[in-house]
């Protein structure tokens, strides 16, 4: 899944940044779904594969959501589940129609075992599907989170991934769509209806190419000033900045307990780290190209290899090894 997915994939496992993100993309930041009537379910489905051999029995195909949590509410219950995406998928509105339905297949054959145990099938058309007429599935609710730095260019519904040929004899508007519920982090700007500290999740993650940017918002928003341990190690993966959470002690606020973290002052630093080994990358690359072009001038001129190694450890305070260790490297071979 890679580091990204995890990490996000953990952060989202808490029942209140999963709910605050279905709220957020499906209802406007309306409060439908309360994270504590939120309750774990198994990722995992299970299912044989289609093909059939006399000799040897059929094996067992694992597949594994990246999230998924159950609500229950009187005597129903929906199922809602969420896909990461740190890279853009092209088949992706096809993998999010076949988790539902291995869900409600899951759900058909937990009923079907059910009516088997319990001889409950009557009718000759019960008794063919296994399924009673007043049987209902349990609905399924799918948000595929993209939090990947690139723009997302696949198709967003199953018809984009289509190939309908001639327009001309209208089948297209026969086929059955599969819409997918797609949300892009970086196709956003406000992330106001979001309740959590998911807000200020997204909110950074927008500004990962643009470090001039993320400098002038953390000078902006107070609101990483005091952020949580959980929501700190996640942008320290998803920024790349492993420093943060690494040297999270020096970022603390308050009661240790509480695991408060001033991130506005922990990101600025990183902003000028990046900045300085920047730096430092260009002076070393300069200098070797500079090294570079004092050994092909010497060659040049017709100098030996001894009298370039001493014009080496002349100008740039070599030893005698290393200097020969450049001229080694930089000689050129057709001179």
């Amino acid at each position: 899944m890679g580091k990204f997915n995890n990490a996000m994939r953990h952060y989202l496992s808490d029942r209140r940044h999963f709910a605050d993100l279905f709220n957020g993309v499906c209802f406007q930041g309306k409060q439908k779904i309360k994270a504590e009537e939120l309750s774990e379910a198994s990722e995992q489905y299970a299912e044989l594969e289609s093909r059939r051999n006399d000799t040897k029995p059929r094996k067992r195909i694992e597949r594994t959501r990246d999230l998924k949590k159950i609500l229950r509410t009187g005597g129903s219950l929906q199922i809602f589940a969420i896909e990461n995406q740190n890279l853009v998928d092209y088949t992706m509105p096809f993998r999010c129609m076949e988790y539902d339905t291995m869900e409600y297949r899951k759900q058909i054959e937990d009923i079907r075992c059910k009516h088997r145990e319990k001889k409950q099938l009557y009718s000759p058309a019960e008794r063919l599907s296994n399924f009673n007429k007043d049987d209902r599935l349990f609905p399924v609710y799918t948000i595929c989170l993209y939090h990947g730095e690139e723009p997302w260019d696949g198709p967003r519904t199953l018809r984009e991934m289509m190939c309908f040929g001639s327009q001309e004899d209208g089948l297209e508007e026969l086929f059955a769509d599969y819409p997918m519920r797609l949300y892009c982090v970086n196709e956003e700007t406000d992330f106001s209806v979001f309740r959590t500290e998911l807000r200020e999740l997204f909110k950074a993650l927008i500004y990962r190419k643009d470090k001039v940017a993320l400098r002038h918002m953390l000078l902006e928003d107070e609101n990483y000033r005091c952020l949580h341990a959980d929501t700190v190690e996640a942008l320290s993966v998803l920024l790349n900045a492993p420093r943060i959470w690494e040297e999270r002690e020096r970022y603390m606020q308050g009661d240790r307990e509480e695991e408060e973290y001033d991130m506005c002052q922990a990101l600025r630093e990183w902003i000028e780290e990046e900045r300085e080994e920047g730096r430092e990358e260009g002076r070393e690359e300069g200098r070797e190209e500079g090294i570079m072009a004092l050994i092909e001038i010497c060659q040049e001129l017709g100098a030996s290899r001894e009298l370039t190694v001493t014009k080496l450890v002349q100008k740039y305070d070599f030893s005698e090894q290393t200097a020969w260790e450049r001229v080694e490297k930089y000689w050129r071979k057709d001179i």
